[in-house]
């Protein structure tokens, strides 16, 4: 009756715990690994996992384990198996009264082997016959190559192992702590893999504590038997529950032979995912399925950008930075961070030394560039391409084919393929005297355009760009059209005036980069100050001008010519006897000018002495000053 309640307790006490965890798992499973280290529930991993002992090699479904190969068992018979491993493992709360029984009286082995690597908290026994009086509890980290002997337990740890006892030597391989043969059922063994004062100080992902916790194989090598010391009709079973809450039925007989036997075996643990996971399932099986609620699965389903069994590694496009596990002491979730590859790559792998070369701020190097794209960051457009300016870099569009022509392009370097231009303004490499984006055409002062390229003019001003013709000129109007910086033709005025030439802004662009253009000292305006000492010369011009058309946007002041929104003529001057003007305006950009006048024609002139300054946000500043100080 006692048994039956102590047992309905613990059920209802079991039950309350789980509704406890469940709530807790619920409510806070959509933010736990935001941005913060976690860890999935710990849980015991014999769960649902077969134990092998050596008194069940006998048996066809262990005969092949490893564990069989013990000499011991080739004196042993199979007799029927009423007491199997399995109810080790069984539920304690359903089942109480189950156990597992050694069919030697010696020595016999359990072995636990796990298909990942784990984390192992503790081991927990319930014998239900005495405790041994030698015992042995190993690890294996590499799937049952190597051992590592992790507890010792003995009544005499120097006569057995040759070892102290922990109790009178702390930190000493071996204990007598759990080898009293009293209480005769229901006696605990406990292994505890990390020290009661290391637990707060040991980041539990830290590579010390994985080399500490981490394991493949649980191997219990039971040594050496006891038998109760005291008579069967004086003994009332322990005096507490054990931690499991199991309660043993005191009318029960008291083992009296020297066989190993345990009604509990707990391998407390959790899955390995080094703080980037809170929840794991089997490998072999999808997020969505659903999984045996006692099993601890060991595949991690994994959160912070990484991946792998165990979250071990970046995800592919995830590697700008060093994989590192979270921090359990601060709780920081050391997070993979993404690489830049524009969206023209699916992966990418950390380089140590572009980490290095970037000062620590970056290690990305992107795989298998796609979009005609390569770099680092597939921030380029490869050979034969170039970017349009129009999309963005993360266009699958943004790098386009160049597009050259044959006859005014030149070869393309050795191992290059298709045609060759700027990767970033898609101007195409011209031969001599060819000009375009395209070189599909001659420049000013060139004709003839072929695979050889383009010749040069034999006449100033240029000619015909099929013929090479030098173009007819006339004298009755002194105003000659050229480009501005470039050379005027000779005024003769026993000639009629060049005929008008509509020199279009790409044309006259062109010819301000080839023979003919005049070298000029231009005025410079570093502060108020030179704007206000400008010195304009109003002496009158005696040779030809050029006329240029301009726009004028903006009056700051006028002399005697009026002038007005709109456009306007200015007229450049030579001051060579090669007809040079300067300084050099070029077309469709915006200028600051100010210069002198002709007051009898209305004219306004451009001189060495003019200031032509390209307008700028700073120079509008300069500007406003100047109107405040009143030097303009």
């Amino acid at each position: 009756m006692i048994a039956s309640k102590l047992l309905w307790t613990g059920q209802q006490m079991l039950v309350a715990l789980s509704c406890l965890v469940t709530f807790v798992t619920q409510s806070d499973a959509a933010s736990r690994c935001e941005k913060h280290a976690c860890s999935p529930p710990i849980g015991n991993l014999a769960s649902g996992r077969m134990l092998h002992t050596l008194s069940s090699c006998c048996r066809s479904s262990s005969s092949h384990h490893p564990i069989c190969s013990h000499p011991l068992i080739s004196h042993q018979t199979c007799p029927e198996d009423s007491h199997p491993p399995a109810h080790m493992t069984d539920d304690s709360f359903l089942h109480p009264d189950t156990w597992w029984e050694s069919h030697s009286d010696s020595q016999d082995e359990i072995r636990l082997d796990l298909e990942a690597a784990f984390y192992l908290s503790h081991v927990v026994f319930v014998f239900k016959s005495p405790r041994p009086a030698a015992m042995v509890i190993e690890r294996s980290t590499d799937f049952g190559k190597t051992w590592e002997v992790v507890q010792m337990f003995s009544q005499n740890c120097s006569e057995e192992f040759g070892l102290s006892d922990d109790l009178k030597q702390p930190g000493s391989m071996c204990t007598s702590r759990y080898s009293s043969a009293e209480p005769c059922s229901g006696g605990e063994v406990v292994l505890r893999l990390l020290r009661p004062n290391s637990i707060e100080t040991l980041d539990p992902y830290s590579p010390e504590a994985v080399a500490r916790l981490t394991v493949t194989n649980v191997h219990v090598r039971l040594i050496r038997p006891q038998r109760c010391p005291v008579s069967q009709s004086s003994y009332a079973g322990p005096t507490q529950s054990p931690p499991s809450a199991v309660s043993f039925n005191t009318s029960e007989e008291i083992p009296v032979s020297s066989t190993y036997a345990i009604y509990t075996l707990l391998v407390r643990g959790t899955c390995l995912c080094h703080g980037h996971a809170e929840h794991c399932v089997s490998q072999n099986s999808s997020e969505n399925q659903n999984q045996d609620s006692t099993m601890v699965y060991g595949r991690c389903l994994c959160a912070h950008n990484t991946t792998g069994s165990q979250c071990e590694e970046c995800a592919p496009l995830y590697n700008d930075r060093p994989w590192r596990p979270a921090n359990g002491s601060s709780g920081e979730s050391n997070s993979c961070l993404k690489c830049e590859c524009h969206g023209h790559a699916d992966s990418c792998h950390f380089s140590q030394r572009a980490w290095i070369s970037s000062g620590k701020t970056s290690g990305g190097v992107c795989d298998k560039c796609q979009h005609n794209t390569v770099g680092r960051r597939c921030q380029r457009c490869r050979h034969g391409y170039h970017r349009r300016a129009s999309l963005p870099h993360s266009s699958a569009h943004t790098c386009t084919v160049c597009w050259c022509d044959p006859h005014g392009t030149l070869s393309p370097p050795h191992g290059w393929e298709g045609p060759w231009c700027h990767p970033r303004s898609g101007q195409c490499h011209c031969k001599p005297g060819v000009g375009g984006a395209n070189c599909d055409r001659c420049l000013i002062g060139y004709w003839g355009f072929g695979d050889a390229g383009c010749r040069a003019c034999g006449c100033s001003g240029g000619c015909d760009p099929n013929t090479g013709l030098c173009p007819v000129s006339n004298t009755n109007n002194q105003v000659l059209h050229v480009p501005i910086g470039w050379k005027v033709p000779a005024w003769d005025p026993m000639f009629n005036t060049e005929e008008e030439v509509n020199w279009s802004k790409e044309l006259s662009v062109s010819a301000l980069h080839h023979t003919g253009k005049c070298s000029c000292k231009e005025k410079k305006l570093r502060n108020v100050s030179d704007l206000c000492h400008i010195k304009h010369d109003y002496a009158h011009d005696k040779g030809s001008h050029a006329e240029v058309k301009v726009k004028v946007r903006k009056v700051l002041q006028s002399g005697n010519v009026q002038l007005s929104l709109g456009t306007f003529s200015i007229y450049p001057v030579s001051w060579t006897s090669r007809g040079c003007t300067c300084p050099v305006l070029n077309p469709g950009v915006d200028y600051l000018v100010a210069g002198p006048e002709e007051p009898e024609t209305g004219r306004l002139l451009v001189t060495m002495h003019s200031v032509v300054v390209p307008w700028t946000p700073r120079l509008g500043l300069l500007i406003s000053e100047g109107l405040r100080n009143g030097c303009l």
